[in-house]
């Protein structure tokens, strides 16, 4: 076969260009460390590495996602954490208070230092996050919670909720409303008494709380008044006796009177002072409900009253302490529940910490050179290459003139 001239030097330029085509290639690879430098270098492995950064990037969204719950909800447990202390003072000062050798000057300290906590607890509520939202407004951010309308703190918030994703199938909500944390809870029942017939005095106190909220619960009938009032008379004989009847007429309970002990019905000691012969009726009361800025603040206002009975101050004090006790669980009940939040979130993280940590070297092994071998591969190229240079050269060397000269 004859090769002419021109052969030799197409052959020639072809074998270098391939080369330089290598050597470039490699030179990017290794310049950028990516394996697939274009889709048509690896189909297949084009289209993998692409799904693995979709994956990626939602792992890292969600993280972000739980990153800005887990600091709202900082911002929120702080705040609970601090008024769970001023709740627990508050309940010392208050069973302080319910002490009947205080004097006017104790009651007005006391009232005092309770409407002190008061406006700790307003400040509280009323927290704001670097966004200048409030934490406990549900949706409505830009809207103090809890503002003072016509005398009352009245929750100017809503019960929204504002649910972000933290993981593929995991939603948790970054709101607590102040309502249901402040002001839903469980409303008081109470009852009151009054001496119908005989002389002395006549006392109600719950003596078993869950029973007597039974018996409330099955009683208590909000549109006729007169129905939730019952009566107690006690009668003298051998031995003295006792009978409670509802607004009817008809007999609930009977037994034997003993003078200086407490009657017990239902949960509740109706106790009279004096000898069998004496009637009382006992009424129950309508439900309470409040939030415990009102509370305190009308506790306050009646531990200066010097109008305000002994009974009275007694229930004033049972009232303001079950709205603070209620108050406090509920807050400790909040802290319970961001705390469970906040370890659903680290949980999450931690999983895809270690699911991203198999995604990435799934996508190095794929889409990454690996930078030892493929700076070999570049040496032994140049070395092609120079060997193309050459070979080339000592061809195009060889013609007649020379080997005559």
């Amino acid at each position: 076969m004859r090769v002419s001239t021109q052969m030799i030097f197409q052959s020639g330029l072809n074998n270098i260009l391939g080369t330089q085509g290598d050597l470039v290639k490699l030179r990017d690879q290794v310049a950028t460390q990516h394996k697939i430098l274009q889709p048509a270098d690896d189909p297949t492995g084009s289209g993998t590495v692409l799904r693995l950064d979709e994956q990626l990037g939602i792992s890292d969204q969600f993280r972000k996602n739980g990153n800005d719950l887990k600091s709202r909800l900082g911002i929120a447990e702080t705040t609970l954490s601090s008024m769970t202390d001023a709740l627990a003072k508050a309940r010392t000062l208050l069973v302080q208070a319910n002490n009947g050798v205080n004097g006017e000057g104790d009651r007005k300290a006391l009232a005092e230092q309770l409407i002190g906590i008061r406006d700790q607890l307003l400040d509280g509520m009323n927290t704001q996050d670097s966004n200048s939202d409030y934490i406990f407004s549900g949706n409505e951010g830009k809207t103090a919670p809890y503002q003072v309308i016509g005398g009352r703190y009245v929750y100017q918030g809503d019960q929204g909720k504002q649910m972000i994703q933290v993981g593929q199938q995991v939603t948790l909500n970054a709101n607590f409303p102040g309502f249901d944390l402040f002001d839903n809870l469980n409303p008081v029942l109470s009852v009151s008494s009054t001496l119908t017939g005989g002389t002395g005095t006549v006392q109600t106190a719950i003596a078993d709380e869950g029973q007597f909220d039974a018996f409330y619960r099955a009683n208590y009938d909000p549109n006729n008044a007169a129905s939730n009032t019952f009566s107690v008379s006690t009668a003298a004989g051998t031995p003295d006796t006792y009978q409670v009847t509802d607004s009817g007429g008809n007999v609930l309970a009977t037994g034997n009177y003993v003078q200086g002990q407490p009657i017990n019905f239902e949960g509740l000691n109706v106790s009279f002072s004096g000898a069998a012969g004496a009637s009382a009726d006992f009424t129950l009361n309508p439900p309470e409900r409040d939030n415990i800025l009102n509370v305190l603040t009308d506790y306050a206002g009646q531990l200066t009253d010097p109008s305000r009975t002994p009974d009275e101050r007694q229930a004033d004090a049972e009232y303001v302490q079950k709205i603070a006790e209620q108050t406090y669980n509920s807050v400790v009940s909040g802290q319970a529940l961001i705390g469970g939040r906040v370890n659903v979130v680290d949980s999450l993280q931690d999983a895809s910490a270690s699911s991203d940590i198999i995604l990435k070297k799934n996508r190095a092994d794929i889409a990454e050179v690996d930078i030892g071998e493929s700076v070999s591969r570049l040496a032994q190229q140049q070395t092609v290459m120079q060997a193309s240079y050459s070979g080339f050269q000592a061809v195009n060397s060889l013609n007649l003139f020379n080997y005559i000269k």
